[in-house]
């Protein structure tokens, strides 16, 4: 294993990060509930340490496995889930920042500002072949899923 910082693990980690910290420090939900869901607290340790072990592992062990990748089919899937992600956002926005459409389904899909950054995820494993990546977002998915659903279930989204 080895530490080298990564360009590519930044860019990514960014595009994450960067709807979640902008939208609610900027425009949080008009409607948010006084009291949050009740979530087991595994779930939610399981979510913080996936997050930033998957931080972690883009920015300083995915160099060797994202060098001199070409975009292939992981790639693209990886980047339509980034695209699928910022629309949700648009969403969110568009419908007056209403907290059900952090959780309201898009099409078929549950949870979409959940999946779809789990996606991206695991996508961009498979594209760098990082099992490190792999394992830090399975961790992650476990919690975010779990904490996402119970705030679904809490706004009637399910």
């Amino acid at each position: 294993m080895r530490f080298e910082f990564s360009s590519i693990g930044l860019i990514i980690s960014i595009l994450i990060l960067m709807p979640s910290l902008l939208f609610f420090t900027l425009f949080p939900p008009k409607n948010a509930p006084a009291a949050a869901p009740a979530i087991n607290p595994i779930f939610t340790l399981l979510e913080r340490v996936g997050q930033g072990a998957v931080f972690m592992v883009l920015i300083f062990l995915t160099k060797p496995d994202f060098s001199g990748r070409d975009a292939d089919v992981w790639a693209m899937l990886t980047a339509v889930c980034f695209v699928l992600y910022y629309i949700m956002w648009i969403r969110y926005l568009a419908r007056g920042r209403d907290r059900g459409y952090l959780t309201k389904a898009f099409l078929f899909i549950p949870i979409p500002l959940a999946v779809f950054p789990v996606c991206a995820l695991l996508f961009a494993s498979l594209w760098g072949e990082s099992l490190w990546l792999c394992i830090a977002t399975v961790i992650f998915a476990v919690g975010h899923l779990a904490v996402s659903w119970a705030s679904a279930v809490s706004d009637g989204n399910t």
